[in-house]
């Protein structure tokens, strides 16, 4: 059987959104879940706001991992592909660990070893993130990276959201033997699929099977350390990358303050079950994912600065409004009615700041670079949620939802003044000079 991601959009597509359900399902586990979980077991707002942190850190740490996949591959198992295999593996691996670690007496007094196990999950979480993100931006042509994405982001929400809702459920009834298990057997599955499909055609399925390289991954392969970091340097430090990097960081610290204070204000200031925080963010993540599939053809036709732009300047809005009704804080209906509008509208954000960041990146380095954004990001959540946990007991009801808006508002202001098209014109120079480095001079 061939399956090969070159050959068909259908299988692009579905591809991509099976391989975000993957990292999605420890999401929904580590970042929804256990915190409502631990909140509601009277965990203090610090040692959750030091779990949180600490286990995202892998995310925050993914461009360690770029280099060593534009430098080292299997290439005839396909550029990515072999590094994609490895990270699910490994997923599996720390998964089942975590299942061990359940058998642990009174997991929730051991919240070290809960963090460090969260922590191992999300290193091979990570690894495939960036390994997925790689091979989309070899695979996925220009005019398919908008819709590929919202399926993407569909499928990252859809696991979390699922697993947040099923792993509350279970971390109740079964505790966290039952949530693990479930997820373990999840990502087996998906293990499985990431083994059937392959990049191009001719290549390897397995090691020991028939097939080769193709001649554009070789063509992309780095010979050393030295051209991946020269390559990398000429595009990272460019006014546009430069720019974006300073705009994640304003968006996801703010993020990061949401993951931290959204489950204590709700189940511990607000009194409400942590079950139905979990339930109440899974559905909301979902009915955001569902509607996020329409973006993609939007962002294709516009571009994605402008849906970014459009869906940050509605996020800051949102947060002013949540810190200004603090007096509609008790009522389920105005809770579930911003959980629903901030799950859109950070859905919104998520798939135009991907396609956003995949629009600038030189497919040469890609992996590096992609994962250095990525990366930048998700570390600054954790830097969010780590000064969520130090400032929040200086301020009032409300303030920090006034600090998270003028931060999202600043951000956006400043993506006014990204210029994507100038930095495309830019790349291709540099492509230009770097062919005619290697022609050499014309006598």
């Amino acid at each position: 059987m061939g399956w090969f991601l070159s050959e068909s959009r259908l299988l692009r597509f579905s591809s991509f959104t099976i391989f975000y359900i993957a990292q999605g399902l420890p999401i929904g586990l580590i970042s929804v879940a256990l915190p409502a979980w631990l909140a509601e077991n009277n965990v203090s707002t610090a040692q959750i706001a030091s779990f949180i942190a600490i286990t995202g850190l892998p995310w925050g740490f993914k461009l360690l991992v770029g280099p060593l996949m534009d430098r080292f591959s299997f290439l005839a198992m396909g550029r990515r592909r072999p590094w994609v295999i490895g990270a699910q593996f490994g997923l599996l691996i720390a998964m089942v660990a975590m299942v061990a670690m359940s058998f642990v007496p009174d997991p929730i007094n051991n919240i070290f070893l809960l963090t460090t196990a969260g922590f191992f999950v999300n290193v091979f979480a990570a690894m495939q993130d960036v390994a997925v993100d790689g091979m989309a931006i070899d695979t996925l042509p220009e005019n398919e990276r908008g819709r590929a994405n919202s399926f993407m982001a569909f499928g990252q929400v859809a696991g979390y959201s699922l697993s947040g809702a099923f792993c509350a459920m279970m971390l109740i009834q079964f505790g966290l033997y039952g949530a693990t298990l479930t997820l373990a057997a999840g990502i087996a599955l998906i293990f499985i699929w990431g083994i059937i499909v392959r990049e191009r055609k001719g290549e390897k399925i397995m090691p020991w099977s028939t097939g080769q390289a193709s001649k554009r991954s070789l063509d992309l392969q780095a010979n050393s350390w030295l051209s991946i970091f020269n390559d990398l340097r000429k595009v990272l430090f460019l006014p546009t990358s430069l720019l974006l990097i300073l705009i994640a960081f304003l968006w996801r610290a703010s993020d990061g303050f949401w993951l931290v204070g959204a489950p204590v204000i709700v189940v511990q200031d607000l009194h409400f079950e942590s079950t139905t925080y979990s339930y109440w963010t899974s559905i909301c993540t979902g009915i955001a994912a569902i509607l996020g599939l329409f973006l993609g053809p939007v962002i294709d036709k516009i571009g994605a600065r402008k849906v970014f732009i459009g869906a940050l300047a509605i996020l800051a809005f949102v947060y002013l409004l949540i810190g200004s009704s603090v007096q509609y804080w008790q009522s389920s209906a105005f809770l579930l009615g911003v959980l629903i509008i901030h799950s859109i509208v950070t859905q919104g954000c998520f798939i135009s700041f991907i396609a956003l960041h995949m629009s600038i990146c030189w497919d040469k380095v890609s992996a590096t670079q992609f994962a250095i954004y990525m990366a930048w990001s998700n570390l600054a959540r954790s830097i969010g949620a780590s000064i969520y946990g130090e400032i929040n007991p200086n301020l009032e009801t409300g303030q920090q939802f006034f600090i998270m808006g003028g931060i999202v508002a600043i951000a956006a202001g400043l993506l006014l003044m990204v210029k994507v098209q100038q930095h495309r014109k830019r790349i291709d120079e540099i492509k230009d000079d770097l062919n005619q480095d290697m022609i050499g001079p014309i006598a």
